[in-house]
């Protein structure tokens, strides 16, 4: 099984990492299921469902996994896989341990044994000088001892940390950072914290940590690099978490001087989709009391900045994402009524303020109150088809909460032929208010009020309306709708549906195409022989095309296939 073809190059090569570093615990193998905790900046779980060997479905508890990526932590599991499963006969040599690359877990773990009997063997001298000599070389090696012997790092050390990571910018970047060089580039960075800066915080340096992560984020955010692999959108992930770690952690004062940071590196010191993730912190963390009042001044002072822009997404967008995360706060903080009202009342021109007054009142039971600012909402927004959409929705529910089953029914009425055609959903929940003898007749009125455009194909599957729903399909222009229903046809029209598909592919044969189109049309000569009486058509047509067009060497081979 291939299972690295499900991965970006970026994905795999920092899950091998992950691998490499022994990172995968508890690793449980069936034929069936793969169950373990990868060791980032926690732990994560992963779990990765097989079927007859091959991959089925993946999911990890991390953030990037959650909307449904295939991160690192799961491709590190598939490599402990690949290895449990092809794991060779363990080096015998000593020379062989200590001088091969140590990929796995268990020859890294053996060669580590084997460094450790070499470095016991040796003379201490010999060892102080040569360390000496090999930090003196390696700066990076040599912050790493530093900070590895010294729990609490000065000034110094951070700037020489900066400098390293400037270092690190001006090897790959020559005002550009090219898709080649990126992944090299973030992976050299991700070291850095893997093996320096996550050390910081397992010792209580948290201060320190902060500081190197935010210039190392700083950094990357101001930087024109090629990211089509995302990965300096996983690097600011992992710079997240951390964050929230140290914050959780960090001394009272040290929280407060974070704060300060965050608050003022929102107004585009770094590109636009790392700021998310400072803005996302603010929001998150810094839970403490004391926080609150901060954080509503400072998410009001967003709000009045954004719609004092001169940029119109600014004015709507920006607003209206602030304006959420300060009625959010509000309501979190349990503040007044009245400052509540007002609040909302202000910001409800910003859909999803509204949205939000709309679930306040329906939580007070104020339906009607609910009503009025979504019909309000669907008037002010009616050039927003998705808006409109979404108001209606809601205002079914709250009619069905508010016990006023005649202006629910209506509703849906309005959900069906109007705000959301062709869902087949409110189809069916209009329908179940009918009784079956009713309904006959309310669902000719439905076919008869749906608008022109309407293909009406769907309300037939779902009725059984075997016989209009083939004269749709029998209309319509090409393959598509044929194949979409051939399955629930095929059974009652085998002889209409192959006379559709012969029509079509003679339309196909006209063309002298590629071998592609060839098979292609070969591919749906193989469907109709699954219809009834379809492999004797398909015997004609392959006999009169053989020759009609013997000279189509490329289609003749795809024929001789059938």
């Amino acid at each position: 099984m291939n299972w690295k073809k499900l991965f970006s190059k970026t994905i795999l090569d920092r899950g091998y990492q992950y691998y490499s570093e022994g990172t995968v615990e508890d690793i449980d193998i069936s034929d069936k299921l793969i169950t373990a905790v990868v060791w980032g900046s926690e732990g994560y779980e992963v779990e990765i469902t097989l079927s007859d060997g091959e991959i089925e479905d993946m999911c990890c508890s991390c953030p990037y996994a959650a909307d449904g990526e295939y991160c690192k932590h799961m491709a590190a599991v598939l490599y402990e896989w690949s290895e449990n499963k092809n794991a060779p006969a363990s080096d015998t040599n000593e020379n062989d341990i200590l001088f091969k690359p140590a990929h796995t877990v268990k020859s890294r773990a053996a060669k580590h044994t084997a460094v450790e009997r070499l470095v016991a063997e040796a003379d201490e001298n010999v060892i102080r000088s040569f360390l000496a000599d090999a930090l003196t070389d390696n700066e990076k090696l040599c912050l790493r001892f530093y900070n590895t012997i010294n729990r609490q790092p000065s000034e110094v050390d951070l700037k020489s940390y900066f400098r390293q990571i400037d270092l690190i910018v001006r090897q790959y970047s020559n005002n550009f950072i090219d898709y080649y060089a990126a992944d090299d580039f973030i992976a050299e960075l991700e070291e850095l914290i893997d093996k320096d800066i996550r050390p910081m915080i397992c010792n209580n340096n948290y201060m320190s940590a902060f500081e190197i992560l935010s210039y190392i984020f700083v950094v990357v955010g101001n930087l024109d690099i090629d990211d089509s692999e995302g990965g300096t959108g996983m690097l600011g992930n992992d710079i997240y978490q951390m964050w929230a770690e140290i914050i959780e952690k960090a001394a009272p004062d040290n929280k407060r001087k974070m704060f300060k940071w965050f608050t003022s590196h929102t107004d585009g010191i770094v590109t636009d989709y790392l700021e998310d993730y400072i803005e996302q912190i603010i929001t998150d963390a810094f839970n403490e009391k004391k926080f609150e009042q901060d954080k509503l001044d400072f998410f009001k002072d967003m709000i009045d900045r954004s719609e004092k822009s001169n940029s119109d997404w600014n004015k709507k967008y920006a607003a209206e994402k602030w304006a959420v995360r300060y009625l959010d706060m509000l309501m979190k903080k349990n503040s007044s009524d009245e400052q509540t009202e007002n609040a909302f009342r202000e910001y409800r021109k910003y859909p999803d303020a509204r949205k939000m007054y709309v679930e306040s009142c329906i939580q007070k039971k104020e339906y009607n109150k609910a009503i009025n600012l979504i019909d309000e909402g669907i008037s002010e927004d009616k050039e927003y088809r998705g808006l409109v959409s979404d108001y209606s929705r809601r205002k079914k529910d709250i009619y069905l909460l508010a016990g006023n089953k005649a202006a629910y029914i209506e509703q849906l009425w309005t959900l069906v032929l109007e705000t959301n055609v062709g869902d087949m959903e409110f189809y069916r929940e209009l329908k179940g208010q009918y009784s079956d003898t009713d309904w006959s007749e309310q669902r000719e009125k439905v076919f008869g009020m749906l608008p022109k455009y309407t293909n009406k194909a769907e309300y037939y599957k779902e009725e059984k309306l075997y016989d209009r729903l083939l004269e749709c399909v029998l209309k319509s222009n090409g393959l598509y709708m044929l194949e979409q229903y051939e399955t629930v046809l095929k059974k009652n029209y085998p002889e209409q549906l192959l006379n559709k598909y012969k029509t079509e592919l003679y339309k196909m044969s006209v063309i002298s195409g590629n071998r592609k189109h060839y098979s292609n049309m070969v591919a749906i000569m193989r469907r109709m022989n699954k219809i009834s009486g379809g492999t004797k058509l398909v015997g004609q047509i392959t006999e009169e095309w053989r020759e009609k067009y013997r000279n189509r060497p490329a289609m003749m081979d795809e024929l001789d296939k059938l």
